[in-house]
């Protein structure tokens, strides 16, 4: 696959903020958006749909879908950032058009939900992206991640990524192709045509909210489905909330239990304990879609190459 990367921002920036998931909270929102502008100066714009809301969504998806797609068209916008994750975009992936991406490229930012915008962009459009905080996310984000995000956008070489606490399931160095992902929203583009080649890849999953046996059955659906096959090693960020409940199965190993055990048949480097993921002050954003090494015996992700063109034009 030819993958693209989009040109890196530079001054007089035009910034898109997205709601194509949940219903934004507005005081995460303002806070975070307030921290961004005064890092990264920008014509910064909203989208229309920005605090709608409709149920678990910001807006239906009619709304939600014009929103993003005229955003991804507009060949005035450098980058989308998602204002919040939460759920929705799997639902509108089918209407978006990748050539209108692919004709007009843009750095898109966000992680959770947007897995699977990210996901598209890469697999249909073959557009480079960053797995990053959204904007509530950024509020209270530690300054470092807030650094390391702005390296991304500006084309810059990100220190190496290393996980400090964890475990390395099988030792070596590889690379590929970096895919980062909310490893329940992966799941649920299995079967679709927005999920991504693993093969010769290296995958970065997270996870928030799920318990040890649902984390389980997902680790065993990418298994069985052959979605894993050809992955040349693993990184395991953070696991927010996805311990047994109380009132639970007082016998169920730890959701780290199950990552070691599911992951540790494939035979590939595996290391767990990196910073990214739902923590809201530790989440270091990751190029998606450009070659990365892993090099397992010292717990480190390595990026061989910028997200964005620091000299394209745009």
């Amino acid at each position: 696959m030819t993958v693209l990367r989009p040109p890196a921002l530079r001054r007089g920036a035009r910034i898109h903020i997205s709601a194509p998931s949940g219903p934004v909270p507005r005081d995460r929102f303002d806070a975070g958006l307030a921290r961004l502008q005064a890092a990264l100066p920008a014509d910064y714009e909203l989208a229309d749909n920005l605090w709608a809301q409709d149920g678990y969504f910001a807006g239906d998806d009619r709304r939600r879908l014009a929103a993003l797609q005229a955003a991804l068209a507009d060949p005035s916008i450098d980058a989308i950032i998602a204002a919040r994750g939460g759920y929705g975009l799997t639902r509108i992936l089918g209407g978006l058009d990748p050539r209108r991406l692919r004709d007009a490229p843009k750095l898109l930012v966000g992680f959770s939900d947007h897995t699977a915008l990210l996901a598209w962009a890469l697999q249909r459009a073959g557009i480079a992206s960053i797995h990053g905080p959204v904007i509530t996310q950024l509020g209270s984000l530690e300054d470092d991640d807030l650094d390391r995000l702005l390296e991304l956008l500006r084309g810059e070489d990100p220190a190496a990524l290393v996980a400090e606490e964890g475990a390395v399931l099988r030792g070596g160095r590889v690379q590929g192709r970096l895919i980062a992902g909310n490893l329940e929203v992966l799941r649920a583009l299995i079967g679709t045509p927005h999920f991504p080649d693993l093969s010769g890849a290296i995958l970065a999953i997270e996870e928030i909210g799920e318990r040890p046996y649902r984390i389980d059955r997902a680790l065993t659906q990418l298994m069985s489905s052959g979605a894993l096959r050809g992955v040349r090693g693993i990184a395991v960020g953070q696991l927010i909330g996805c311990e047994e409940p109380p009132e639970g199965n007082p016998q169920s190993p730890s959701a780290h239990s199950v990552i070691v055990e599911r992951l540790a048949v494939l035979g590939v480097p595996v290391v767990t304990g990196f910073p990214f993921g739902h923590d809201f002050k530790f989440n270091a954003a990751l190029p998606v879609g450009v070659m990365a090494e892993l090099l397992a015996d010292d717990a480190a992700l390595y990026f061989l190459e910028p997200v964005a063109e620091a000299n394209a034009t745009h």
